[in-house]
This record gives C-alpha cells, sequence and structure tokens, in this order.
C-alpha cells in the first residue's frame, strides 16, 4: 500500500512540473511598461546576424513580417537585445542596415503615425509620373492599360539624422523592405479598374527607396494599370479622347497630407517614345484639384492625356467599301438595259454587311456616331438607286406599250384603207348592171358597217381607257425618260460629292466636346513633351 501511494505521489509530482514548464509567464503587476508603441518587436530579429540586405541573414525559422513580430524564444530575445544594448557602437560600424535599424529603434520610431511638420501643416508627398508605354485604348471596353514608374517623396522630420553615424553618408540606399517600417501615404487610383503587381523578388519587380539626410524619403517602383475612361463616340472615326488617372490618398485628408506635382530636377510627368496603333497621343499635362467626399476633403492629382483617333482602319474597313458600293449601284444605273433587281438587292446586301460588321466592334450607344450618319447615308443612295431602276423599268414598259398600240392603230386604219378601195372597184365595174350594182352596195354597206362599228367601239374604248391614264399618270416619252434618268444620276453624283466634302471637312469642327473640368488646360501645371 504504502508503494503505491509513493508511486501516485511521484506521477502527480512529475506531471505539475511537466505542466508548469508549458505555462506562458505572466508579467510582473509591478512592472512598469511604456504605452508607446514597442519599437524593438519590430527590428530586435532583424540585428541577429544581418551583414547584408533585410533578412538575407537571419536564420528562416526566425524571420517574420514585422507587423507580427519576431518568432524567437526567450532566451535568443534576451542576447539580442543584450547585444543591442552592451555593443552599440560595434552595431553602428557594422554596415547601413544595422545602423538604419538601431537608428530607428533609438528614436522609438512609429511608422503608423503620420509624420508632422515644424509648422504643424500638413505632410507634403510630391509625385513625379514616368509613362514608359500605353498599350491599347479601347472604346469598346472604354478603358486604357499604362505602364508606369511612379514616384513620391515626402520629408520626415522623425527620420533627420547625423552623417556620422552613417559614415558621412548624406543619403542611404535602402531595402524596398523597409517600407514596412517607414510611414507610406496610403496612394490609391480612384479610376483604376486593374492592376498587375509583379510578383516579388522578380525581374519585373523592382523598387527604389532613398533617404537624405534633412529626413527626406524618396520611393519609386514600376505599376501597370488598367484605367477607365469614359469615352464620347459622338465624332467617331474623327474624335479626340481624354483620358485621365488620378492619384488620391485613400485615408488621410488634406488637413494630414496634400499632393502636389513634383518642380525642379524631377519633372512632374514624362513620356517615352509611345506608339498606338489606332491613337496617337497629341497632349499630356497635369493637374490637381480638390475633392469633396462625406468623410471630408481630399488632394488628388490628375494625369490628362488626350488621344486623336488615327482613322485609317475605318477608311479601310468601312469608307473605302460603302464608297465603292455605292460607285457601283451608278454603274449598274447607267447599265439600265442590262440590270435587273437581284443585282440592285445583292448591291444593298453588301451595304448591310458592312453595316453590320461595323455594329459588332463598337460599343452600344444611345447617340448617333459620325460613322453612322455616313454608313446611312450610303445605304440611302443605294435604296434610292433601286428605287430608280424601278421607275426607270416601268417607264420603258409603258413607252413600249404606247408603240404597240400605236402600230395595231394603224394597221388597222391601212386594213380599211384597202378595203373600201377594193369595194369602189367592183362598184365601178359592176356599174353597167344595174341587178349586180344593187347586189354590190349592199355587199359594200355591210363590209363598211362591219369596220364603222368596230371602230367606233375601240373609239369609245380608247377615250375612257385615255381619260383612265391620264388620272394615273403624265404621258411617257422616250424623251421624257431619258431626262429623268439623266437628272437622277446627275443628282445622285453631286449630291454625295457634297456630301462627301461637308462630312470630311466640315462636320468634324461642328461638335463641340465637353471638356471634364478635373482636365481643364487652364489649370494644368506641367505639359509633357510628346516624343
Amino acid at each position: 500500500m504504502k508503494i503505491l501511494v509513493v508511486l501516485i505521489w511521484m506521477l502527480t509530482a512529475g506531471s505539475s512540473a511537466e505542466f508548469n514548464s508549458y505555462v506562458v509567464p505572466q508579467p510582473q503587476p509591478n512592472a512598469q511598461r511604456d504605452q508607446r508603441y514597442d519599437i524593438s518587436q519590430h527590428y530586435d530579429y532583424l540585428l541577429e546576424d544581418t551583414d547584408g540586405p533585410l533578412g538575407q541573414g537571419a536564420p528562416p525559422n526566425k524571420y517574420r513580417s514585422a507587423h507580427h513580430g519576431p518568432v524567437q524564444s526567450q532566451t535568443d530575445a534576451s542576447q539580442s537585445e543584450t547585444y543591442a544594448q552592451t555593443n552599440t557602437e560595434s552595431v553602428f560600424s557594422s554596415g547601413e542596415t544595422r545602423d538604419f535599424l538601431q537608428f530607428l529603434r533609438r528614436i522609438q520610431y512609429d511608422h503608423r503615425q503620420v509624420p508632422e511638420n515644424d509648422k504643424g501643416e500638413a505632410t507634403h508627398v510630391e509625385v513625379s509620373v514616368v509613362v514608359s508605354n500605353i498599350r491599347a485604348v479601347s472604346e469598346v471596353t472604354m478603358d486604357y492599360a499604362l505602364e508606369l514608374f511612379y514616384r513620391e517623396s515626402w520629408r520626415d522630420p522623425r527620420l533627420r539624422y547625423d552623417r556620422k553615424l552613417f559614415r558621412n553618408k548624406t543619403e542611404l540606399a535602402l531595402h524596398e523592405s523597409y517600407t514596412n517600417f517607414l510611414w507610406f501615404p496610403d496612394t490609391f487610383v480612384p479610376n483604376a479598374i486593374a492592376s498587375k503587381n509583379p510578383q516579388r523578388n522578380s525581374i519585373s519587380h523592382r523598387s527604389l527607396l532613398r533617404l537624405d539626410e534633412t529626413g527626406k524619403l524618396l520611393y519609386s517602383r514600376r505599376i501597370s494599370l488598367v484605367c477607365e475612361c469614359t469615352m464620347d463616340l459622338t465624332l467617331f472615326p474623327f474624335d479626340k479622347q481624354l483620358c485621365k488617372l488620378g492619384i488620391e490618398s485613400y485615408g488621410y485628408t488634406a488637413d494630414h497630407v496634400v499632393y502636389k506635382w513634383s518642380k525642379g530636377a524631377r519633372t512632374a510627368l514624362e513620356l517615352k517614345k509611345i506608339r498606338l496603333p489606332d491613337f496617337t497621343i497629341q497632349e499630356a499635362y497635369v493637374t490637381s484639384q480638390m475633392e469633396s467626399y462625406a468623410t471630408g476633403n481630399y488632394s488628388r492629382l490628375y494625369v490628362c492625356f488626350v488621344f486623336s483617333r488615327s482613322s485609317g482602319f475605318c477608311f479601310l474597313q468601312l469608307i473605302i467599301p460603302s464608297t465603292a458600293v455605292v460607285i457601283t449601284s451608278w454603274v449598274s444605273l447607267w447599265m439600265e438595259t442590262e440590270t435587273e433587281f437581284q443585282d440592285m438587292i445583292s448591291i444593298i446586301l453588301a451595304i448591310t454587311f458592312l453595316i453590320f460588321s461595323y455594329n459588332e466592334m463598337m460599343p452600344r450607344v444611345s447617340y448617333i456616331k459620325a460613322m453612322d450618319i455616313y454608313l446611312g447615308v450610303c445605304f440611302m443612295i443605294v435604296f434610292l438607286s433601286l428605287i430608280k431602276l424601278a421607275l426607270v423599268k416601268y417607264m420603258r414598259q409603258k413607252i413600249m406599250m404606247t408603240s404597240d398600240s400605236g402600230n395595231s392603230i394603224r394597221e388597222l386604219t391601212q386594213m380599211s384603207t384597202r378595203q373600201r378601195l377594193r369595194a369602189r372597184k367592183t362598184s365601178s365595174m359592176n356599174f353597167r348592171n344595174n341587178t349586180a350594182s344593187t347586189i354590190t352596195r349592199d355587199v359594200a354597206e355591210e363590209q363598211q358597217t362591219m369596220l364603222t362599228v368596230p371602230n367606233g367601239e375601240d373609239k369609245e374604248a380608247n377615250n375612257n381607257k385615255g381619260h383612265t391614264s391620264k388620272m394615273l399618270d403624265i404621258r411617257i416619252t422616250q424623251r421624257t425618260m431619258h431626262r429623268f434618268h439623266w437628272i437622277s444620276q446627275m443628282l445622285f453624283f453631286f449630291g454625295f460629292v457634297i456630301f462627301c466634302l461637308f462630312y470630311f471637312l466640315i462636320y468634324p469642327n461642328l461638335h463641340i466636346v465637353s471638356v471634364d473640368p478635373a482636365c481643364d488646360k487652364v489649370l494644368a501645371e506641367w505639359f509633357a513633351e510628346i516624343l
């Protein structure tokens, strides 16, 4: 029994000791803790074996994001703390990485706090943009894609340093991972639909971070964006489109952060040599203004691009084919004796196919575009040509019917005249014989009656038909038909030529395009050079 009690006591003591080894030590109630942001948890793990860029010398199991703190044991933490306190001078002489990390720790830097100027003013963020490429401008989706180098600089008085601490360097080139430890403006693009950020550590993912002795930071990186661009296609294909790129702080109002375009050596906007398939960049400039929201007033910058459409594609695919269809309809009308309705219907189907193919590649808008007017006029001319062909054929048929009826009447008249002459000859030959003359006179009267009665009936029928034709149409002659044909052809030709002159020379200047107030040239601060 005693042995059993001893065994139970040993097991109980062992389990309690094991449990106590897993209990997290609680802080002492009398310990004085600084309520400010504990910067040491941000940087202690970075001071261990960091001879090169940030995190290259740190053990893999101890490296974590700055927002979660280090993952290390209490022994390692105490060793790094002792190292940082007793070897301060050696830390400052072992490299820029250790120097800057120790500097941040000394000044108790809080990356969550907005920099404050000596005068208590808002932090001014100077922005400059270098547009390297504009890939596409789409009127179907009404957006455009561009790649740019975005640069922003601001002054943080907390980061002023003595150059003696950094080997007499007036400017420090910092690694991109220091962006997790410094305050940055929360810049975003309001009209961006999508952004393509290259993968970290790839060739295309590169950023630049520099700090000078006055506390001024410069941050630059490459960005790919797809931005919306509301287009007015009223003058398509002679239109000019104004597309803008907005830059704004998401959370900081103008009381805390104000964006300004860079001035001096670093220009606000720079464009590389850019070539687009459907557009040419006519102008590029920058503006700035305040935007009011329910949460306050925000400072916003604008990059404005003026794109002028190249009409070559529309000329080759739409204007030239539709004009050729119109001319083909004219040629068919000059050959109306050989032209059938099937030929004109084929021409109408051709212009209809062009209209449908054009509508397939254009967005559905509620207003009339300039291209709609041109294709509509071409379709109307072809349709009127079909109507004209029908009228000419009708006139020709009427003339042929009139000619046939005239010939039949003439033949009938000639035949009656021959019969009268034959009757007179028979009467003169039998004049001597009284009995024979009586018979001959009776026969002649019967023949005359036979000829007279039908002629009277035909005359009455012709009179009724003439009254009806006068009520339906005017007397049509060969001369009338040729005159109508010639005048209509001249009207079609000169009317289309005058329309083309008006359409290509005058119409594009009649429509006034509304200007976005954000991109008013009067407010432009800088115009980029177009290469």
